[in-house]
């Protein structure tokens, strides 16, 4: 599944069973943080995170959907 904008991520985590505020609460995290995150932090948005939190969120995500969110594994 292609991921691409903040609805993309809503779906992939819809697709195991869940969703933000249930992943959020089972990670640590505030559910309000980690919609922020998605809504600023999508591919589409062309935004990387610079504080820690906020990449550790993206990065946690990115495990969980199977989907590389940064983007890091295709730069060179």
């Amino acid at each position: 599944m292609k991921i691409h904008d903040p609805d993309h991520i809503h779906a992939a985590l819809r697709a195991q069973g869940s969703n933000s505020r249930k992943w959020s609460i089972e990670h640590g995290y505030h559910p309000r943080t980690v919609l922020d995150i998605i809504q600023t932090f999508a591919p589409s948005k062309k935004r990387k995170p610079k504080r820690p939190l906020s990449r550790q969120i993206i990065e946690e995500l990115s495990k969980t959907i199977d989907f590389d969110l940064l983007g890091e594994s295709n730069e060179s």
